[in-house]
Parts: structure tokens; sequence; C-alpha cells
């Protein structure tokens, strides 16, 4: 079957087109023939061996996944044949099949176009993972780093479904446009030489919960405005600078720092994972959430959209059909 493979590590225009063997279909994993793959970030990391996990080389990115169910391993009995199914894959979604484990895979109704599904377990997945390692309840307000990105748009829409206040953190005026279409209450750019400052503003006593995939000079800055008993949850260093912290601040304040990690949760907890599933799904079919793909490419233009993803030329999803 045909695939996209990463056979030395480095940049999008690294990784070859060329021929793999069908994967195996195990016991608790299903096979879906692909139809769409959404473009993450994280697969970026994962070519350039900078992620947390490498694979050996030769390997197949792809996080991420749409399609129909074509085949079942044993202990499978949720799905059937033929089924529409979105899931996540460690990696191998840049392929014409793949499989996943149950715990990872998700059905979703014939209502939503695969293209949509194939922007959803990835971001909503890891949103609604970190919104409930902060504890995010209603009421609160939250600051969302890197807003208008993949996770960034989805922590706004389910932080409001929580009944959150949400202030969206941007680089520009189309990322602005993208998170009040999400719910924003509130945009503050990114670019802010007093991003402290613009903070306050909104919230004198201080914010209750950061979201940050961001690190570097967003986590300093939006750390000082975080209040009594505030969380802060890193997801990443999408800056590629890792912060240092002083744990002064959150003896004297009261303040929790959490890590969230969506992959890995899914192996060391896939039911924590599973469970999340039919509640994301349902909030996608009544348009409460809605993942939002502002490109389609083809099968043959994925290392052009992983280079437009890397040089920050995306606002809204890719997806490669």
């Amino acid at each position: 079957m045909r695939a996209w493979k990463c056979v030395t590590w480095g940049g999008p225009n690294y990784l070859e087109l060329g021929s793999v063997p069908e994967p195996e279909c195990d016991a608790g994993q299903v096979e879906i023939t692909v139809n769409a793959c959404g473009v993450n970030f994280a697969d970026l990391l994962l070519i350039s061996g900078q992620f947390q996990v490498r694979p050996e080389l030769p390997f197949v990115p792809g996080m991420e996944v749409s399609g129909r169910i074509t085949r079942l391993g044993p202990d499978c009995e949720m799905f059937s044949l033929g089924q529409k199914a979105a899931a996540y894959v460690k990696h191998g979604g840049y392929a014409e099949k793949v499989v996943a484990p149950v715990s990872q895979v998700t059905s979703i109704p014939e209502s939503i176009p695969l293209p949509v599904a194939a922007a959803f377990p990835v971001s909503y997945g890891s949103a609604e993972l970190a919104l409930d390692r902060a504890g995010l309840a209603a009421g609160e307000v939250v600051v969302i780093g890197g807003a208008a990105g993949a996770v960034g748009t989805a922590c706004i829409e389910l932080a409001k479904q929580r009944g959150a206040e949400v202030i969206a953190c941007v680089g520009d005026d189309a990322k602005e446009a993208i998170a009040r279409a999400c719910g924003a209450d509130h945009i503050v750019s990114s670019h802010s030489r007093h991003l402290y400052d613009d903070l306050r503003e909104i919230a004198p006593d201080g914010v209750n919960v950061i979201i940050d995939p961001v690190g570097g000079i967003f986590f300093e800055e939006s750390l000082r405005a975080l209040g009594y008993g505030g969380r802060v949850v890193s997801l990443g260093f999408a800056s590629g600078k890792i912060p240092s912290i002083r744990l002064n601040h959150f003896l004297v304040r009261h303040q929790s720092l959490v890590g969230s990690s969506f992959g890995l949760t899914c192996v060391k907890d896939p039911d924590r994972i599973s469970a999340k599933w039919p509640l994301l799904v349902e909030m996608l079919e009544a348009g409460h959430i809605n993942p939002r793909v502002s490109q389609t490419r083809s099968f043959a233009e994925l290392p052009k959209a992983l280079q437009m993803l890397k040089d920050r030329k995306v606002a809204g999803r890719i997806v490669i059909s």
C-alpha cells in the first residue's frame, strides 16, 4: 500500500512516498481504510526526531485519521465493518490503511464529513484532557496560549461548554478572527510587550487557569497573572523555548503546575481516553464543537502541508484527503 515514509530525521521534504506492507490487525485493534488525515504540529517534531518518543527508522508518520473500518481483530465487538470512524495513532496515519487500539478509536456519525472527522481526535482529545487536568469549572477565567491552533481552538470551544470565561492569546488578525469564532470572550496579542498588564486588566484578581502549549516568554508572563489557587497546564513548547520556573511562586500563592500528555495517557490510562469519546462525538454532532478545516490537500501534497504548518502560514486545520 502507498504511504509516506520517514527514512531519516529532518523536515517535511525528507519524507518519501513509497510502498509499505499492509498492517497486521491484532486483538483489540481495528483496521481503518484511511480517507483523510489531520496534519499536526507533533508530526513535525516526530519526523525531526524531537518528539518524546522516537520510532525506529524507517516509519510512517501521521497521528490522526478518519475513514471506514475494514477489518476487526478479536475482542472488537463494539465496532462493525464499514463503520465510519476516527482514530488517534502513535504513527502510521499517512498511509492507505492503519490499525489502532479500540480505546483510541471512536465511531463517527454519518452526518459528519470525513475530513472534519480527521481533524477531531488529537485536538479535542488533547484539549479535553488538559481541561480535566486543570479542573476548569464554570465561572472561572482561563487563558489559552496558541489559541488559534488545533488544540487552542478546541480548548476555547470546550472551555465555553464548561461555562468558563476565555482569554485567547493569538498572533495576528486572522487568528483573532478564528478565536472569536470559537467563542473567545477576550483577545490578547501574543506579541504584546505587556502581556501581564493586558491579562490583569481583564482579570484584576488573577486568572484561574492557564493552558500553555507555547512555553517561553508566554509561560513566564502569563504565570505572573495567575491568581491564588490557580493552575497551569503545560502541553508543549511551540515557541522552541522550555521555560524555567521559580517554585516559591507556586508555594506562596497556593498554585499548581501539571503536564498533560494525550499520547502517553492513551498508553498508560486508555480507559480515561475511551470514556471521553461519546460526549465529544455528541458535541461534534450537535455543532457545539467544530474542527475548523481551512485547507484540504491531496495525499501527494503532504510535505507542502507540513511545511506550511511549520512556517505558521495556516489559520485553522489542514487535512490530507
